[in-house]
């Protein structure tokens, strides 16, 4: 009960954030919940069956770069329809990298996830007749798009970008928060920690990770299709390495063995990100500073390092009441 009420209060006060706060820090929390739905689809593949991928960034780009072809391509296409092509990009390429990869197991696994990666970002980079190389693609910015209860918006608009983003947001993570607990998520769970015992139970690991693959592929091409929408524009370097490098960042510093390190994690580091990056030109050695100790302190993360102290303020208050 305690849970739906704080999940009420936080998708009441997003709702009210725009009312509250300007245009800039609007655009930053868009970014947050975009960084929060793409960090929950890596927290699906590492935190419940441990799978370590160097290349998630590639359902991420292919949904964004799917979305961003349809918008410039079919101008009359509704964007709704747009945002459903580049999830059905992102779960197709996952089903169909999983399909491939998931024969391979630890760094073996991660390292062929990174070699796929970077080759669809050469493909990215050389096919310019496409995707426009490194200059990538715009020009849907000015564009007018009807929505119920929205009406009639343009995509330059801050205020109604954030509110799609938004909506769509809570809806992909209450959707992946819910295949969490159904049957096949808890089976994820126990082929984490026990792999045979879970196929002497007659369980097909196997097609239970496909299937985890292909879902958060789904989730991640949703993030990517957002992220354009936001961003105005799509480039290679939403498929490249350094994109699956922020994502595990971000799941380790909010904590990846619990549902709300991605989210608490992205908002850390994009308001990391900007504010430190406003006041020196090395904000990147203090961003990498804070990892590292935030590595040898709590390795569970922010979220994992409020569990420690809350468990040991829990205890030293039985301490003193007994």
């Amino acid at each position: 009960m305690t849970k739906i009420a704080g999940t009420a209060v936080l998708f009441v006060l997003g709702l009210l954030c725009p009312l509250i706060l300007g245009k800039f820090h609007v655009y930053l929390l868009s970014e947050v919940i975009i960084y929060s739905v793409f960090g929950i689809s890596y927290y699906l593949l590492l935190g419940h069956t441990g799978l370590l991928s160097f290349g998630h960034a590639v359902y991420f780009g292919l949904g964004a770069y799917t979305t961003a072809l349809l918008l410039c391509k079919v101008p009359a296409l509704p964007l709704p329809v747009a945002i459903l092509a580049g999830a059905f990009a992102g779960i197709l390429s996952g089903f169909l990298i999983g399909f491939i990869l998931l024969r391979l197991t630890r760094i073996y696994f991660s390292f062929a996830t990174l070699a796929i990666g970077q080759m669809l970002w050469a493909i990215a980079w050389k096919w310019r007749t496409l995707t426009g190389g490194d200059d990538g693609l715009t020009g849907w910015s000015s564009r007018n798009v009807v929505l119920p209860l929205f009406g009639e918006c343009t995509l330059s608009n801050v205020t109604f970008i954030y509110y799609l983003v938004f909506i769509i947001g809570f809806f992909c993570i209450f959707l992946t928060w819910y295949f969490t607990k159904t049957p096949l998520g808890n089976t994820l769970s126990s082929i984490k920690f026990n792999a045979n015992r879970t196929g002497f139970l007659g369980i097909n690991n196997a097609m239970a990770k496909l299937l985890l693959f292909s879902f958060a592929g789904l989730i991640a091409g949703v993030s990517g299709s957002m992220f354009i929408l936001l961003k105005k524009m799509v480039s290679p370097s939403f498929l490249d390495m350094f994109m699956s490098f922020d994502i595990a960042v971000i799941s380790v510093i909010g904590g990846y063995a619990g549902f709300a390190g991605p989210i608490v994690g992205s908002f850390v580091y994009v308001f990391m990100v900007e504010y430190v990056s406003s006041l020196t030109e090395n904000w990147q050695l203090i961003m990498g500073a804070f990892f590292v100790l935030l590595i040898l302190f709590y390795p569970g993360g922010i979220v994992g390092a409020v569990h420690h102290f809350k468990g040991k303020f829990s205890f030293l208050k039985r301490g003193a009441g007994s």
